[in-house]
């Protein structure tokens, strides 16, 4: 049965109390070690005997994801970071020495981002897990809502322990609330870690309802947990699952590619399957501020050579997706996906995390992998066609993966980190980037664990090789 999600925005003043104990749940704390129980009795009653409230709770979660965690579109973000970390940007600014860290592959372990995207997420992991506790044993929350809340929290951690392991190697997966036992935690092996987010995201995928379109694909859904579960088995390698999950979306989702690229980063786009809002009307992504620039030189950062380079001719994803500044003798480029860099009468742009397009690509590499190679083209070529390009006809194994590697590289540049998962995963980092990075070495493919971290609970010892 098909269920309507509860309004994000809240529609009604909460009663202090309550805004006060979501305050106490998701207030950000030194590290994630440290949360103890605010001392509260609320915390097991109230607060979960109204759907409205848990509302609350997760729009909280949300704008942390917006504002402060590995999704932030600022200088502190996946995208910007990352960017700098691989081949797609350039430092031009004289101030701001930790991003030219990452620019020249000498990341430290008191590294001020690695530290942010390490402590958000857990504390995040911690208010899910908060909701998951609070909702499971609620007696006043229908069984529908239940099933909607409980099906988010879930998502929300997978999601959460993917990008830290993806980043950081064996971690926690914390699943608990008990701070004396998150205080000793140790790192658990990848294999582990990958195993528990595919069970946090069947449970998501079992218990949430599909898109209700009116909500403006701000909250997950089923096939928002079914394309992350896509993404997942892509990275582990299990081809059948991942196609099987990728053609799930593409066949019976509501979602269509925008046939305009012009459309695609629009808070309306047909492909979008999961974004984050602005959190005041008329405010458009911090990406487009972090980006966008109309000076020379740039005062920040700008596409790489290596990117502007890897453009085939013809491809209309750099009329559209790329801006330009000139002095008359030189041009900078910069990623021009999400245009309005200021507010606007009402809010057209919004931060998307999740797009039709990826499981496309996702489909196309499931397929090559396991040697369907015309149906890989079929999906590969899908994209190629909407770029303006000519399509791909190489039945050569070792080609048709070169071409969609290649494809994501260029759909999905200075979006979330996603090139180097990709340089990462194929095992291409240590061959693509020392012949641009002269400090590059193989260990550079996991971040330091945040030496606070370290001090602070010794069973996250050893420190990641490198640092």
């Amino acid at each position: 049965m098909k269920l309507i999600y509860i309004p994000f925005k809240i529609s009604r003043v909460l009663p202090f109390s309550i805004l006060l104990l979501i305050a106490l749940m998701f207030t950000s704390c030194e590290d994630f070690v440290d949360i103890e129980p605010p001392n509260n009795q609320l915390i097991g009653t109230e607060v979960f005997e109204d759907v409205t409230t848990v509302d609350a709770a997760f729009a909280h979660i949300y704008s942390q994801l917006r504002e402060n965690a590995f999704t932030d579109g600022g200088l502190s973000g996946l995208s910007y970071r990352l960017g700098h970390y691989t081949d797609e940007l350039t430092l031009y600014s004289a101030i701001l020495p930790e991003v030219q860290n990452y620019s020249n592959n000498n990341v430290l372990a008191s590294d001020s981002s690695i530290k942010k995207w390490w402590d958000t997420s857990y504390n995040l992991i911690y208010a899910t897990n908060r909701i998951l506790e609070g909702v499971e044993n609620s007696t006043e929350i229908s069984p529908d809502d239940k099933s909607r809340l409980l099906g988010e929290a879930y998502f929300l951690r997978g999601f959460l322990h993917f990008y830290l392991t993806n980043l950081f190697g064996p971690i926690p997966y914390i699943d608990s609330t008990d701070y004396r036992i998150n205080s000793e935690v140790s790192r658990l092996n990848e294999g582990v870690v990958s195993q528990k987010i595919i069970e946090d995201l069947l449970n998501a995928k079992d218990l949430l309802p599909e898109a209700d379109l009116s909500f403006a694909n701000l909250r997950p859904n089923y096939w928002v947990a079914s394309a992350m579960l896509s993404r997942v088995y892509l990275y582990t390698e299990n081809w059948q699952l991942a196609l099987t999950e990728a053609s799930s979306v593409i066949t019976d989702g509501s979602y269509t590619l925008n046939t305009e690229l012009s459309e695609v980063f629009l808070k309306s786009s047909t492909e979008t399957l999961w974004q984050l809002d602005v959190g005041m009307a008329g405010n458009n992504t911090r990406e487009a501020g972090t980006f966008i620039f109309v000076t020379t030189p740039p005062p920040n950062s700008a596409i790489s050579n290596y990117l502007i380079n890897d453009f085939e001719s013809g491809d209309a994803r750099f009329n559209n997706w790329v801006g330009s500044v000139t002095d008359g003798v030189e041009t900078w480029y910069y990623p021009f996906k999400y245009k309005l860099n200021i507010p606007t009468g009402t809010t057209e742009e919004y931060s998307i995390l999740l797009r039709l397009t990826e499981l496309y690509l996702i489909a196309a590499e499931a397929h090559a992998q396991l040697g369907n190679l015309p149906e890989a083209l079929d999906f590969l070529n899908a994209i190629r066609n909407r770029a303006s390009l000519a399509p791909i006809t190489s039945l050569n194994q070792n080609d048709v993966l070169n071409a969609i590697l290649q494809e994501r590289r260029i759909e999905f540049f200075s979006e979330q980190g996603h090139r180097f998962f990709d340089l990462k995963r194929t095992g291409r980092a240590s061959s693509v980037l020392p012949p641009i990075k002269p400090n590059w070495q193989s260990t550079d493919i996991l971040f330091p664990i945040p030496e606070s971290e370290l001090i602070l609970n010794p069973n996250l010892l050893p420190q990641n090789e490198g640092y």
